[in-house]
């Protein structure tokens, strides 16, 4: 290995050259897209400690423009009393004794101040073997000096208001929510105001008393109350509250939390309005409405029935139902309402009345005697004990309806015009509605149900297997228990290709309560997705070979090592280094060292099996974990292949090169149980190997050294 380069700076050692310079400002270049892309704060820093490419996030974060940023060094952003161990943190960075370290840069908040964000930095290396450059990365955008534990980070901003009174009931200490609404500084201690003292005087006097019953018995507090927020508007707030007592049995005082429920008021409201106006318009009785007794004889009609049957004296207590009927179609409603009956659901048919006086069931063309066009719904009506009581028969008016139908036709128009998907599911799941997208798109047709001969798609037909489960799992107790669900699906193309889509299901019920049908609209994501993927691969696998990186290898050991603790599944791990690398760079320039790293790395993927892990960790640093192989030849037999494959020599641009590798191989057992004892044994290992002459493998033997 090479010596260890000297200190210069405060904050990290001096080792670029001008080539390497070069080489990384245009890798920087290639990624700063994918930087300014995602929603963290990201500076990326030269190892000298000056600031190469700031994201959009940091800059808001700092309030500070990029051009002014660049350039300035680490120690303008942490404290002095900081900058030796940073110093320490960076030089471990750069001898690979660590892989990244947190730390807090001085931010700016809206106000001036200063504000602490907690940063994590991260070494990627270059083909060097050494840090190209330092990335750090600003995740949580609360000041960590102000929320100190995860407890307390979760109650400051939780998104509801959270406070603690003293023994009189009185609020003293609030979240984060709680002096935004009173409009008191986050930092400015002790409550200097109650949220009780912007109650609305109406309320206030409506709830004076029961809360002070309330606090005199140390019983929980359950109130809704308008409160006047810093901004001058009410907001209906739900205070809920619980007695807190000491160790000792003695009251404390109560712990509160305060949820904005202004909107729920506001549609509890509308509901209550709502029902009202509905109790009116039911009372003015626009829908015919008529009770059977079990045996089919009418024992109410209202009024609406005069206007129907153009008789505004009809009399129809007494008279069977089937009196309204034509003859030749009193089998099939028999058979109807038989089949409802034991269902337990109400069933429907579109009828006319012509102008013999008697209604028919739409045979699905036009007819010429009609005079007026309704819809029938039966609904069958048990007893306590489950018997059948009778019926419920409505007779609703859609001549309107049916004159309508222009109208609809054009905003069909409208929905097919538009891209994403659209689709109406009856309560059986037949699709009844689709529009152009998911017709051309998706390959299904929509459903007549009075043609009966198609054979109907059905909305779970253009799931995919994960997302047909999930529908059945979770979506269908979702839709019968809240109406809606919104969430990621994956449909099933016409020509079988996976769209992933984000979708919104919503479902419709009747008068009755009943899911009647579902409407589904979903918007193809695959572009959002790719991208996602792409961040993925970037976080995770090492730019210049494709190659796991330390993380994902990281990520993979602890896995591989829980698989050992739970079953005792064999794990292996070889660590490699590159033995004459050096030179190549040196002589022939980092572009051919880049070219070689690369053909190192398709050698090393060629060796080992698809289940196992090689990862690029370093410069000229790579690893190998293995499962499943318990047998120490087996071990060093795959050793041994990797030792010959890199043997060879490796033509780059009429360049020949020479390299090879020193191997270090630890098995784990309970002396070498965890990630980095693992892999601090491996690089000992490596090392004797390196000592021993190169080109070979060493050991570790538990319970020893290498």
């Amino acid at each position: 290995m090479a010596e260890d380069p000297p200190r210069r700076g405060p904050v990290a050692p001096q080792h670029q050259r001008a080539g390497s310079n070069l080489t990384l400002a245009r890798h920087i270049s290639r990624v700063a897209a994918i930087f300014d892309a995602v929603p963290v704060g990201v500076g990326v820093w030269s190892v000298d400690g000056e600031l190469l490419h700031a994201n959009p996030v940091f800059c808001d974060l700092l309030q500070v423009r990029r051009d002014e940023l660049v350039g300035q060094p680490f120690e303008a952003f942490i404290e002095p009393r900081r900058a030796p161990d940073v110093r320490q943190f960076v030089e471990d960075l750069w001898r690979g004794e660590r892989n990244h370290f947190a730390c807090d840069l001085r931010c700016r908040g809206v106000d001036g101040s200063d504000r602490w964000m907690r940063a994590v930095l991260t070494a990627v290396y270059g083909p060097a073997a050494r840090p190209a450059y330092l990335l750090s990365q600003i995740f949580d955008f609360a000041d960590s000096r102000i929320h100190t534990s995860a407890g307390e980070r979760m109650a400051s901003e939780a998104p509801v208001m959270l406070w603690l009174t003293d023994e009189t009931g009185v609020p003293r200490v609030g979240n984060r929510k709680t002096y935004e609404f009173l409009g008191e500084p986050v930092l400015g201690g002790e409550l200097r105001r109650s949220v009780f003292e912007r109650t609305h005087p109406g309320d206030y006097a409506r709830l004076a008393e029961q809360i002070r019953e309330r606090v005199r018995s140390l019983r929980p507090l359950d109130v809704v109350a308008r409160s006047r927020r810093a901004d001058g508007t009410w907001r209906a707030l739900h205070h809920r509250a619980e007695p807190v007592f000491a160790p000792d049995g003695r009251f404390t005082g109560y712990a509160g939390v305060s949820l904005d429920v202004t909107e729920q008021e506001r549609l509890r409201a509308e509901l209550a309005e709502t029902r009202r106006l509905f109790r009116s318009i039911t009372e003015a009785g626009p829908v015919a409405v008529a009770r059977l007794d079990r045996h089919g004889r009418i024992t109410y009609a209202n009024s609406r029935w005069g206007e129907v049957l153009d008789d505004p004296d009809v009399q129809l207590l007494g008279l069977s139902w089937q009196s309204l009927l034509a003859p030749e179609q009193l089998r099939e409603l028999i058979e109807l309402g038989r089949s409802a009956a034991e269902t337990g659901t109400p069933f429907e048919r579109r009828v006319s009345r012509l102008d013999t006086g008697v209604f028919v069931l739409d045979p699905g063309s036009d007819l010429s005697g009609a005079r007026s066009w309704a819809v029938l719904r039966v609904v069958p009506v048990f007893d306590d004990a489950g018997r059948r009581d009778g019926w419920i028969a409505t007779f609703t008016d859609i001549s309107a309806e049916m004159a309508a139908d222009s109208r609809a036709d054009r905003l069909a128009h409208v929905l097919d015009a538009g891209s994403d998907f659209l689709m109406i599911a009856e309560r059986s799941g037949a699709i009844t509605y689709v529009n152009n997208a998911a017709q051309d798109v998706l390959g299904i047709t929509a459903f007549d149900p009075r043609s009966g001969s198609e054979t109907p798609d059905f909305l779970t037909d253009v799931f995919d297997g994960d997302s047909l489960e999930l529908y059945h799992e979770v979506i269908e107790p979702v839709l019968a228990g809240e109406g809606l669900w919104r969430g990621e699906l994956a449909f099933r193309s016409r020509e079988g290709t996976i769209i992933p889509v984000s979708a919104l299901i919503l479902a419709h019920r009747n008068e009755y309560g009943r899911i009647e049908s579902v409407s589904a609209v979903a918007r193809d994501i695959s572009d959002l997705k790719m991208a996602q993927s792409q961040l993925r691969e970037l976080a995770t696998h090492d730019y210049l070979t494709g190659m796991p990186n330390r993380v994902l290898l990281y990520d993979r050991l602890e896995q591989a090592l829980n698989r050992y603790h739970r079953y005792g599944q064999p794990v292996a791990l070889l660590y490699l280094d590159l033995d004459r690398f050096k030179p190549v760079n040196d002589d022939y320039g980092h572009h051919v060292g880049d070219q070689v790293l690369q053909k190192i790395a398709d050698r090393i993927n060629r060796v080992v099996r698809d289940t196992d892990t090689a990862a690029r960790i370093g410069g000229d640093e790579f690893c190998v974990l293995v499962e499943g192989i318990d047998d120490p030849d087996g071990l060093r037999g795959v050793a041994d292949r990797l030792i010959e494959a890199l043997d060879e020599p490796i033509i780059v641009g009429g360049a020949e090169a020479h390299v090879g590798c020193s191997i270090g191989l630890v098995s784990v057992d309970d002396s070498c149980a965890d990630a980095d004892a693992l892999m601090a044994l491996a690089d000992a290992a490596m090392y004797q190997a390196k000592a021993a002459g190169r080109g070979c493998c060493v050991v570790y033997e538990p319970g020893g050294s290498p």
